[in-house]
């Protein structure tokens, strides 16, 4: 996963801090990560999504109708290879993770869909 991060303006340093703490952004991650663990249980060789691939991907990641029409909408106007279309697909399974949903959603497919299309327009 890349995410592009623009600098900061030396004049939003002193902004209040308004995201979560190191803390509980740690948690979330241990918490996906142990979600992750369990659904893998099974499956020899897969630790965590990003190792999950064909079938199993389908079976762990596949989104609701609302997301999985706004991936076929977004991977026909964009493009997206079928390698691409299966990052996206793990991409979403994750962050659906962190929020702690048992479901992908079509906000996770939207959340994964931007940082896809944020890495392609950077090239």
């Amino acid at each position: 996963l890349r995410v592009e991060v623009p600098p900061v303006a030396y004049t939003d340093l002193d902004l209040p801090d308004t995201g979560d703490s190191s803390a509980t952004v740690a948690d979330r991650v241990a918490r996906a990560r142990d979600a992750q663990t369990a659904r893998f249980a099974d499956h020899p060789g897969i630790r965590v999504n990003a190792d999950a691939e064909g079938q199993v991907l389908e079976n762990i990641a596949s989104p609701d109708a609302e997301g999985r029409d706004l991936l076929v909408k977004v991977a026909e106007r964009f493009g997206l290879s079928a390698r691409g279309y299966h990052r996206v697909l793990r991409v979403a399974r994750t962050i659906a993770d962190l929020d702690g949903e048992a479901t992908v959603r079509k906000p996770h497919v939207a959340e994964a869909v931007s940082y896809r299309l944020s890495v392609q327009a950077g090239r």
